[in-house]
């Protein structure tokens, strides 16, 4: 999650309606966390690199091969990219993501900052 602050903001944005207590919410996410593999391309860089955004998909798609061309999303904000969105079941298995989730980040070049 990064910080508590930013935790607190999941909880209330999409923990809050998912049914579950908030320590089973935050159970699942670390355990969808856990489900997905960050591609070393992307973990092993030392600097921001500057890419189209595709090939971000793409590289978690490589190291992920259960999961579609339409169960990966990247945003972008201000020239980088800004999120990774990885569309899971609530049985933690790979899914496309819902149409309206709509692909907004189709930048021939976008700074990434190395995956922690």
């Amino acid at each position: 999650m990064g910080s508590s602050g930013l935790a607190w903001h999941r909880w209330r944005r999409y923990g809050s309606c998912s049914g579950l207590p908030v320590e089973d919410y935050f159970v699942l996410s670390r355990r969808a966390y856990a489900a997905v593999t960050a591609p070393a391309v992307l973990t092993q860089l030392n600097r921001p690199v500057r890419l189209p955004a595709e090939v971000v998909e793409e590289a978690l798609r490589e190291a992920n091969p259960d999961l579609s061309y339409g169960g990966v999303v990247t945003t972008c904000r201000e020239g980088r990219v800004a999120e990774l969105r990885i569309c899971l079941t609530r049985d933690l298995e790979p899914r496309d993501c819902p149409a309206d989730m709509g692909r907004d980040c189709s930048l021939r070049e976008t700074l990434f900052v190395p995956i922690r």
